[in-house]
């Protein structure tokens, strides 16, 4: 008598052969999907992936090393390049000594050429005393006084320009620019030729900056932040005296370019102006100018003279 197995038709052990056989899977058809659900990224993809992370860690590596061997070499410079404990500090203290020293040998050749000019002077005016050698030794002293020899005294302006309060006392400004920068507060040497040139166009008798009487050979130049009268660096802030008519200067003053470029200066830039009338102020000489050529004209027939061998007086043609 046949037995009926107790599996029903849907149990999955139902499916297959003889006792002892693994079961079918119901799913085993669905093999390629289930790995496309199990294994989305293709094993090439996974590759390279896997590659890039491997080049990643080793770039981040290698800029470490680089960073920290970069660090070194810095580290080991800076100590080189600083002085070492007090050295420096020495070495600047001595470099300062010597500095003060020249400067300090420097005014006192100054004094002493100034003192020896006076007495030059002195014993020229001796010299050309009475005859007619009074009337050379006034023409001497004028011509002294014109061509800025000779000390000046008398009644004129005095301009006093000082860089803005935006510039420090280093010449820089608060924001670390100079004036070539966006910080143009700084007085350049540009800004005192207008201001003597205009002074000079308005009838100024005689001009100094700073205690440096100005020639006609006189030049006002910058070497970096610095600005040089006749090669000698000035300080600010500049004070520029000019002896004349002081109501004379400043209507001229006002009339001609340098009026207006100075108000400029003031309300575009801050650059700080003050103009003072003097009753009386003394500018100091130049000093003599040097003599590098002196010779007579050519002689030429004088005008209205027909004769042969007729020329003018031989005057002298004197170039400083």
């Amino acid at each position: 008598m046949a037995h009926q197995s107790p599996q029903g038709p849907g149990d999955p052990s139902a499916v297959g052969g003889a006792p002892g056989v693994p079961a079918r899977r119901p799913d085993a058809s669905m093999s390629l999907l289930l790995d496309a659900m199990r294994h989305p990224l293709d094993p090439g993809y996974a590759l390279a992936a896997a590659r890039r992370h491997r080049r990643g860690v080793r770039s981040v590596a290698v800029t470490a090393v680089l960073a920290l061997a970069g660090g070194l070499l810095l580290a080991t410079a800076a100590v080189q390049l600083r002085p070492r404990g007090t050295e420096g500090v020495r070495d600047r203290a001595r470099l300062q000594a010597e500095i003060d020293d020249r400067v300090r040998r420097a005014d006192a050749m100054q004094a002493a050429n100034e003192r020896l000019r006076a007495e030059i002077a002195r014993e020229q005016q001796q010299a050309l005393q009475g005859g007619q050698a009074a009337g050379l030794a006034a023409r001497v002293q004028l011509l002294g006084l014109l061509t800025g020899e000779l000390p000046v005294r008398g009644p004129g302006l005095r301009y006093t320009i000082t860089d803005a309060a935006s510039v420090n006392d280093t010449g820089v400004g608060q924001n670390g620019q100079d004036a070539t920068g966006s910080d143009q507060g700084r007085v350049l040497d540009r800004d005192l030729q207008i201001v003597v040139n205009g002074l000079w166009a308005a009838g100024a008798e005689a001009i100094a900056i700073n205690g440096e009487r100005l020639t006609s050979l006189s030049a006002i130049r910058s070497a970096g932040q610095a600005i040089l009268v006749d090669f000698r660096p000035l300080v600010p802030p500049y004070v520029i005296e000019a002896i004349g008519d002081p109501t004379r200067l400043q209507a001229g003053f006002a009339d001609d370019i340098a009026g207006p470029y100075v108000q400029s200066l003031e309300d575009n830039y801050g650059v700080r102006v003050n103009v003072a009338d003097e009753t009386a102020m003394t500018l100091p000489g130049a000093g003599a100018l040097a003599l590098r050529s002196a010779h007579p004209p050519v002689a030429t027939a004088a005008p209205g003279h027909q004769g042969p061998g007729s020329t003018r007086p031989p005057t002298p043609e004197v170039s400083p």
